[in-house]
């Protein structure tokens, strides 16, 4: 039996962060890494029905990988707010409902804000344990009250309705839909937010649908998130319905954000509507909430278009506080056609464009429809006949305005379009005050030349004001029909599947769907990948699974593709470990191409029932690679099993048809870990990664380990590196682990037949430069930014460690003078004047949840100049690095003579010079007082001789050394280990 809980996953690449609400399979979480910078990670699954639902819930997953730019009190002025504040509108009187994870209620930013809150989700509790809803939520109406006004939202008078409709596992279309019915036809709410989507398909869905209903009998504006997919043709719904006003994400500078999602829909039509501020936004941080880059105590950073989204919702806010008598029509279309157009996007990216505060709350032009879509017209284009629109304005003025129309549209190449392929029926166009007029829009597109997108605005204008209506029209480029059948194991036609196509020359994602198992596409020519799953269900789950991929298919006519689990042979493994079970099983098909990479992947418990198959031929290793992972522990107790296998296995170039393997000792690598005490109170947390040689990432189960104590794990070697976490932190209602402390490490390739042994968690817990990950990794320079990225809390074995800390301070002194200071601990992000000059690094971090290295700081010298180039340039730093031998309780002996082994450790990468002084200090009674420890020279690095006082205590560490090109490093370790 297939466990219930198998997962078919997207996953696009991205940067090596872990997504922590994914589900649990066999009795353990699971999590997933990524691989490079930059995107998001999804689960689908298929339900009994054979309908295809996001095991995500529907909810676009948000993440954070990279420095924090943009914040709430950039993207508010960015937007216009405060110029609507000034004229007085600040959504007083105006509900705003918010359809999410919750709301922290608690959040001083939202106190008093939610005048009534509901939970429509599955779980039983009605906080927000995920952060979602809550920052969402301080975006449209927060008071900025726990930041000094710094953080205030959009609408900060307005009444915000919480309806919990997701948990940290995503949400369920009947917890959205009662949400939706509640917030529109029982609240009564004037905006509704749903930072949320899902797979957009041809037919017309339930939440679809549920938009349009709604939004016609209660005149509530649904303001919907467009999707974090960052490809053409990945709008998800409900932001397709046309009722909605479909929200995509830009950066501070307008930019498109890479993960907005960009249209057409799939019929053609033109979504997004409008965009927003989206990238790495700093809004309410909810006190059990588990995503996002915290920003002291009270906020966090998140990206997505879930964050631009609540923008527009706090827009219509405003301008329903200024017109209460309108509907959601007549918002929408006010706010796009006041919207700000990049010259740089194509309506299919931006809609409208950016919203525009300042500029909607003096609009007087609006259209019907407030944008206008041609749709697809079919390749080849000989015979294609010219189409007509009408546009009605309104003018919501006093006075007639004559406006006068104008059509700027451009094509793929970014040229204007030829002289009567975009016409209207009038240049010049009297609206009289409170009336409408009409004029025709005509697309033709026989004219054009080039094949794609043809997209642009129609833009009225009256002395200095305007009124933007997107338009376009997707001329298809050569396309042909495939049809794609498929069989199950019996020969039969199924419905039970899911299918998807990856463009290969260019970002795209195609599902394949249709009920009786023939389904039919309309493709551009061009080269795609295919991952296909065919399942049986069972009363409990599924029964068999067939996961089938073709790694390249050509596309250059109307063609036949049947998809035959017949094709596929078993997948199965065993390790030596008797009573050994496998948790989790990853079956992967990765694409790469020069630029993108996307995966699909398959959770299971059990190999019984497990098929994979290849269509096609092989291909090069360079496009396409198989992998097939698990993960295995003693199956009924896995926190206290003794041992651990790690098994994974990659496939150049193909997708292996079956694979089976009984794994013997001599295959794999055996490293024994071993556990120092853990943190009082804190429970703990394992989790170990494959890094392959192809960067595709990988999943992982998540158990805890006994600390103090051992495991025995054990890896397999082909190809593939392997990194983990020891977490430490309090087990939250949900019974995710909420981190206070985080070692990692760095990824080791092991030998096949080879011991090894690795130590975790010894103190002290201080500064270290782990071999670079990243290219910002360490203390480096780029032109003229110096950027920070270092883990001050390292153990002594320099597994790179993290922490929660209660302050935090970077600062950089150039030539003496403070340049900049921010409030992140190994962390900062410094824009430097381009000469030479001599600079003063500092950080440091306090934490009171622990009684070790509840201080730590350092500080660094050396000089520095521009950078030429797009080249990171390590700069000399160094860190003393201590190694005492100490119990498993991390304690010294009390009252004896102790010898520290201390090494100085170079920022890998950097340049080096002999170190030409060393200092060592200790102090006993917390740091007041130091005392020079007896220093000779050790093998490679030197021993430190303390003696240490009688008693119970704790000894402080501090060090200082320089090298011969002059550069220092000073640090201070207070309470660094115990006395006994």
């Amino acid at each position: 039996m297939i466990n219930n809980e198998l997962q078919h996953q997207r996953k696009l690449k991205t940067g090596t962060r872990v997504t922590r609400d994914l589900p649990a399979i066999g009795g353990a979480a699971v999590v997933a890494t990524k691989a490079d910078a930059g995107a998001v990670w999804g689960a689908v699954t298929a339900d009994r029905a054979g309908a295809r639902v996001d095991a995500a819930g529907d909810v676009d997953r948000i993440w954070l990988d990279g420095r924090r730019r943009v914040t709430l009190d950039h993207s508010v002025p960015q937007i216009g707010a405060p110029t609507a504040w000034a004229a007085g509108f600040t959504g007083k009187g105006v509900s705003v409902a918010v359809l999410d994870t919750g709301v922290d209620l608690t959040h001083p930013d939202l106190a008093g804000k939610v005048a009534d809150a509901r939970n429509f989700s599955e779980a039983a509790e009605s906080d927000d344990i995920v952060g979602h809803g809550t920052h969402v939520a301080s975006i449209i109406a927060g008071s900025g009250a726990a930041s000094g006004g710094k953080y205030r939202g959009v609408a900060p008078d307005a009444t915000l309705l919480s309806g919990k409709v997701c948990e940290n596992q995503g949400c369920t279309d009947s917890a959205i839909l009662a949400g939706m019915q509640w917030a529109a036809a029982e609240k009564h709410a004037t905006v509704v937010n749903m930072s949320l989507s899902g797979t957009d398909f041809p037919e017309v869905d339930p939440l679809e649908q549920a938009v349009e209903t709604l939004t016609a009998q209660t005149g509530t504006l649904f303001v919907v998130a467009a999707g974090n997919d960052g490809a053409d043709g990945s709008v998800g719904s409900p932001a397709t319905a046309d009722a909605a006003l479909a929200v995509g994400a830009v950066d501070r500078d307008d930019a498109l954000a890479d993960f907005s999602s960009r249209g057409p829909r799939v019929d053609g039509g033109l979504k997004p509507d409008i965009t927003a501020p989206g990238v790495e936004i700093v809004a309410a941080r909810a006190a059990n909430g588990a995503i996002g880059d915290p920003v002291g105590e009270k906020y966090v950073s998140l990206s997505g278009t879930s964050m631009a989204t609540p923008h527009v919702a706090g827009a219509a806010a405003l301008l329903a506080q200024q017109h209460p008598g309108w509907t959601a029509g007549r918002y929408k279309a006010t706010l796009m056609a006041s919207a700000k157009p990049h010259p740089d996007q194509t309506a299919f990216q931006q809609g409208a464009g950016r919203v525009d505060l300042a500029h909607a709350i003096t609009e007087q032009v609006t259209s019907d429809p407030p944008s206008v879509s041609f749709g697809v017209a079919a390749w080849p284009h000989g015979d294609d006949t010219p189409t007509a629109r009408t546009v009605t304005y309104r003018n919501g003025g006093t006075a007639p305005l004559a406006l006068d129309l104008t059509a700027e549209v451009t094509g793929p190449d970014g040229r204007a379009a030829p002289a009567g392929m975009f016409t209207l029926g009038a240049s010049r166009l009297t609206v009289p005050a409170g009336g409408t007029a009409q004029v025709t829009v005509t697309a033709d597109t026989r004219l054009g030349g080039l094949d794609g997108y043809w997209t642009g605005r129609l833009v009225a204008r009256a002395g200095g004001a305007t009124a933007v209506t997107p338009l376009a029209v997707n001329r298809e480029v050569e396309s042909y029909d495939l049809t794609v059948a498929h069989r199950d194991r019996a020969g039969k036609l199924t419905g039970d599947y899911f299918t998807t196509l990856i463009g290969l020359d260019g970002v795209v994602y195609r599902d394949v769907y249709d009920p009786d198992g023939e389904a039919r596409i309309r493709l551009p020519k061009g080269r795609y990948g295919v991952n296909s799953l065919i399942y049986r269900p069972g009363d409990e789950g599924w029964t068999e699974v067939s996961m089938l991929a073709q790694p390249e298919l050509v596309v250059s006519g109307d063609q036949r593709l049947t998809v035959d689990a017949r094709r596929a042979k078993p997948v199965r493994s065993t390790v030596p470990q008797r009573g050994a079970a496998p948790l989790l099983i990853d079956l992967s098909a990765n694409w790469s191409t020069d630029d993108f990479s996307a995966g699909f992947g398959l959770w299971a418990a059990s190999f019984d029932g497990l098929y994979s198959g290849q269509l096609g031929p092989a291909v090069s290793d360079s496009l396409f690679v198989g992998a097939l992972a698990s993960q295995w522990t003693e199956p009924t107790a896995p926190e206290r099993s003794p041992y651990f296998y790690a098994l994974h296995e990659v496939f150049p170039g193909r997708m292996p048809t079956g694979y089976v393997r009984h794994y013997r000792p001599a295959d794999l690598a055996t490293v024994t870990h071993r556990f120092a005490a853990g943190y009082a109170g804190l429970d703990n947390e394992r989790i170990v990664f494959p890094e392959s040689d192809y960067n595709i990432g990988g999943s992982a189960i998540v158990v805890p380990v006994p600390v103090p104590g051992k495991r025995v794990e054990h890896y397999s070697t082909n190809r593939t590196r392997w990194s983990s976490e020891l977490d430490f932190g309090q087990r939250g209602e949900d019974g995710w682990l909420e981190v206070r402390a985080v070692l990692a490490s760095v990824p080791t390739r092991y030998r096949a037949g080879r011991t090894y042994r690795e130590d975790w968690n010894s103190a002290p817990y201080g500064p270290s430069f782990p071999q670079p990950r990243w290219p910002e990794q360490g203390i480096t320079r780029n032109g003229d930014t110096l950027v920070v990225d270092l883990p001050l809390h390292s153990d002594a074995a320099g597994h790179p460690g993290g922490s929660l800390n209660d302050t935090e301070r970077t600062a950089l002194y150039r030539n003496g003078k403070l340049l900049a200071e921010q409030a992140t601990p190994g962390y900062g992000d410094f824009p430097v004047p381009p000469g030479a000059a001599s600079y003063r690094l500092e950080t440091s971090a306090t934490r009171g949840f622990t009684d070790l290295s509840t201080e730590v700081s350092a500080s660094w010298t050396f000089r520095s100049r521009h950078v030429p180039g797009d080249d990171w340039v390590r700069l000399p730093a160094m860190a003393v690095r201590f190694a005492p031998p100490l119990a498993v309780d991390n304690s010294a002996p009390a009252g004896r003579t102790f010898t520290i082994p201390v090494t100085v450790q170079r920022q890998p990468g950097a340049p080096a010079a002999p170190v030409a002084a060393l200092t060592v200090d200790v102090s006993y009674d917390g740091g007041k007082t130091w005392r020079k420890a007896a220093l000779h020279r050790q093998g490679a690095g030197w021993a430190a001789t303390v003696r240490h006082p009688a008693g119970p205590g704790y000894v402080s560490l501090r060090a200082a050394a320089r090298d011969d090109a002059g550069n220092t490093v000073t640090q201070r370790i207070i309470q660094a280990y115990r006395l006994r």
